[in-house]
């Protein structure tokens, strides 16, 4: 939203219910729908396509590609809301799904000569510790996972008897800098990248709550994964997480999406946001490539959160000394303590 209205872009917002954070922002004015419902139907945003354009009177529509749920559910109807006049700025559903499912993108890497973690064939033979990562999006029983880090027996035991393993592959845990190599792939074929090295991460695998940015994007790594997107015809938003450490660069996963701290890209000048914007026609193109500067990227709430409920931070290749002793820096660049969303900053911290 801070890139619409610094490009001028009219926008409307469908909160998620009454409690959504939005309404705690300077843009809630721009809220034209409040969900009753998790639950995505066509009919839903369909009501909610023609509430936006009686709004503003224009035709076409993008739809931010912001959720991995969303995302699937606007693929299976895009043909539905292509009638609809709406923009889903996403690749086609077989290249989607091949780089989101963690499964099928561990095999691509792999298939390209890209390092990946090392797989155990079944649970009772994966060495501590190690992660348990969803085969697909949806499991046998419809319901979706998240990846589960397993650091004992107990959670061995506990990761058994509460998902049906067929659903998931194990790989070895990998310890190392935690890295994102960001892309944008443009529909003419153009690229722009950057990377962000993360710091500070909730407790299991959650939110990064500390980044600052990176060069890895200047390193052949990221041309490697480059060519892999683009023989796969991939266009639009990607992040791919790597593990660096003595043995190598290692893909954990990519998200074809939005992805969270994206906060940082946009203070670094390198805003991806802002080429898809032009990429569909929706702001002009700037005179002159964006310059690619340097920022720092905080979500003190995240940090609030965990402490609050007696969590453990994870630092990576920094110590908890050095993070707080420059905390006040820290500070000055969270993602809410900003004019516009200084509600939501407070609110976190009760």
């Amino acid at each position: 939203m801070r890139t619409l209205e610094e490009y001028s872009v009219e926008y409307a917002v469908i909160a998620r219910n009454d409690q959504d954070q939005i309404f705690h922002t300077h843009y809630r004015d721009r809220v034209i729908y409040t969900r009753t419902s998790a639950s995505l139907d066509l009919k839903l945003l369909e009501d909610c396509l023609g509430l936006a354009r009686s709004k503003f009177g224009g035709r076409r529509v993008l739809i931010a590609p912001s959720t991995e749920a969303l995302n699937r559910f606007l693929l299976q109807q895009r043909e539905s809301l292509a009638a609809m006049h709406a923009l889903v700025p996403l690749a086609d559903k077989t290249c989607y799904e091949s780089i989101s499912d963690k499964a099928a993108f561990t095999a691509l890497c792999r298939a390209g000569g890209l390092l990946v973690p090392a797989e155990y064939s079944v649970l009772e033979r994966a060495l501590l510790p190690f992660v348990a990562k969803p085969k697909e999006y949806t499991g046998k029983n419809g319901k979706t996972h998240s990846p589960v880090l397993v650091f004992s027996e107990a959670q061995r035991r506990a990761f058994a008897a509460e998902h049906e393993s067929g659903d998931f592959y194990f790989q070895e845990y990998v310890e190392g800098r935690s890295i994102y190599l960001l892309y944008y792939f443009g529909k003419n074929g153009h690229v722009y990248s950057y990377s962000q090295e993360n710091l500070v991460q909730q407790p299991e695998g959650k939110s990064i709550v500390a980044a600052r940015s990176a060069r890895y994007h200047e390193q052949p790594i990221s041309s490697e994964y480059e060519a892999l997107f683009i023989e796969l015809g991939f266009s639009g938003l990607v992040m791919v997480e790597l593990r660096e450490n003595a043995c190598g660069q290692y893909m954990i996963e990519a998200n074809p999406r939005f992805w969270g701290p994206s906060q940082l890209f946009v203070d670094a000048g390198v805003n991806f946001f802002a080429y898809l914007l032009q990429d569909y026609g929706l702001c002009k193109p700037q005179a002159h490539e964006f310059v690619k500067g340097e920022a720092t990227y905080l979500w003190f709430g995240g940090i609030f959160e965990t402490l609050k409920n007696s969590g453990e931070l994870s630092f990576m290749n920094c110590t908890p000394e050095s993070f707080y002793a420059d905390f006040d820096i820290w500070m000055s660049h969270d993602v809410y303590k900003r004019s516009d969303s200084l509600d939501v900053f407070t609110m976190e911290l009760k």
